[in-house]
């Protein structure tokens, strides 16, 4: 029992335990607005939680787990969760690999032909690729752009920024 209060110990339970809360809060999320987060027209809130993997690239796979998690629920099933996921996973190594927030931001958008295609072939939709496309892309376009500012104002704080500089 005494080798569990070590540092290391803690510092990995402190962060598993961060990770676990970032994936249920993006399952929540998803959950909570579910009507717009599944199906031909999105708006996903808990996308928001995607520029936690620039300042912190651990978050990429708490963020795809809870994309996975969330996507079981989607009219699209299996496919949704591998296809869906794969476009979390992509947006948010991509991230992890940009200088600037705001560009960091721009990738879900960049990414977002990968569920227009999804959609597209799963519905049969009489509307074209181009369209479902351009739709998941700008949600995903403003809901980076409206976590840059949150996220440049939550990092703003130095006990935030130790705090996941510790993790």
């Amino acid at each position: 029992m005494q080798g569990f209060f070590r540092k290391e110990k803690l510092l990995k339970t402190q962060r598993l335990t961060v990770y676990a809360l970032v994936c249920g809060m993006y399952v929540l999320l998803s959950f909570m607005f579910a009507e717009f987060s599944f199906g031909p027209l999105q708006f996903r809130p808990s996308e928001l939680l995607n520029l936690l993997a620039f300042y912190h690239p651990g978050f990429v796979l708490p963020i795809s787990l809870g994309c996975a998690i969330s996507n079981f629920a989607s009219p699209f099933g299996l496919v949704d969760v591998v296809v869906g996921t794969l476009h979390t996973f992509l947006s948010l190594k991509a991230m992890t690999l940009v200088k600037k927030d705001w560009i960091a931001a721009l990738f879900p958008a960049l990414f977002a032909f990968i569920i227009g295609l999804e959609i597209y072939f799963l519905t049969g939709a009489k509307i074209s690729f181009f369209v479902i496309t351009a739709q998941i892309m700008a949600s995903e376009f403003i809901l980076g752009m409206i976590s840059v500012p949150f996220y440049r104002k939550l990092f703003g704080y130095k006990k935030i920024r130790e705090f996941f500089k510790g993790l």
